[in-house]
């Protein structure tokens, strides 16, 4: 995990080293929040004590307030105190991951360190396709509508020129409206349906399309200096095909269009089923993988992409 993690960081570099909308000084101040990134994985160095909390057995209630009044005292002894960077928002065996803005770190708990999302002994196209495409999300977090307002310190601080702020907005407004005309929930009158609000979901659709990219990106530099065949087919799919499969089924679900309508009106996340297909048509590896003809439906002539 942690060779992975530095693969999709050192991707992320060479994106920024890549795009032509970005001045040097921008770059230059991108870099620098990159190299300051913090990575957390599996568990805390420190582990928290908790010797001081009595749990009883027999005592449901007891425990339950015994626990908040613990945890009230715990973060009201942090006023005064330097921040603990170490600490961790998730406990270790917490099935997700995320970047705190404030503190420029992305964190992966033991929790998702399991299949499917990642396995010792898969195969590696697998693993960079689920867990990979988690890692490139957090960290594309770090650059986000939201994200590249902290600069490398987890200070609110605006780091970017004028010019290069309008570029990326101009990226932003592509992928806001590219979301925005999916629709979420189909009914037979259209004026019931329901679309992706492509404004509320702008930070998590940056990470989804940026991270799938760099974790591409660091899959293949790996195959390549691991000396792995792309080509070569494993249960008839190349590895690039595996690894575009693989981060397709992080997102299978089924859902009812009332639970889908009740999302898309408070959620920041875009259904499950646009977490994929609204990513893939913009991913420039996806249509050499599967020989998808310029113009099908995952290979539109437009795409958006930020990062």
């Amino acid at each position: 995990m942690v060779e992975m993690v530095r693969d999709i960081e050192s991707a992320m570099s060479s994106d920024i080293d890549q795009i032509d909308w970005m001045s040097p000084a921008t770059k230059l101040r991108a870099r620098e929040k990159l190299a300051a990134v913090a990575n957390k994985i599996g568990y805390p160095d420190k582990w928290r004590d908790y010797s001081s909390l009595a749990i009883a057995p027999n005592d449901a209630a007891g425990n339950q307030m015994r626990s908040e009044a613990f945890e009230n005292d715990r973060q009201l002894n942090k006023i005064g105190q330097p921040v603990d960077h170490a600490e961790w928002q998730m406990t270790p065996p917490t099935v997700n991951a995320y970047y705190d803005p404030s503190m420029n770190d992305i964190n992966f708990p033991a929790g998702i360190l399991q299949p499917p999302f990642y396995g010792r002994t898969q195969d590696i196209a697998v693993n960079y396709g689920h867990i990979g495409a988690v890692i490139g999300h957090e960290l594309t977090h770090g650059f986000d509508d939201e994200g590249r307002k902290f600069d490398a310190h987890g200070n609110l601080d605006d780091w970017w020129t004028p010019a290069d702020l309008k570029n990326f907005t101009v990226r932003t407004d592509c992928l806001a409206n590219e979301y925005s005309s999916f629709t979420a929930v189909q009914e037979k009158n259209p004026a019931d349906s329901v679309k992706v609000n492509g404004r509320l979901t702008l930070g998590e659709n940056t990470a989804d399309n940026g991270g799938l990219l760099l974790a591409f990106m660091a899959y293949l530099q790996r195959a390549k200096q691991d000396h792995i065949d792309l080509a070569a087919k494993r249960d008839g799919f190349t590895g690039p095909q595996r690894f575009y499969i693989a981060f397709s089924q992080n997102w299978c679900q089924n859902a009812r269009p009332e639970s889908v309508r009740s999302q898309v009106l408070q959620d920041p996340h875009s259904p499950d089923r646009f977490r994929v297909n609204g990513v893939i048509v913009n991913q420039p590896g996806f249509a050499p993988a599967f020989g998808c003809k310029p113009n099908a439906p995952m290979a539109p002539a437009k795409s958006c992409r930020i990062w």
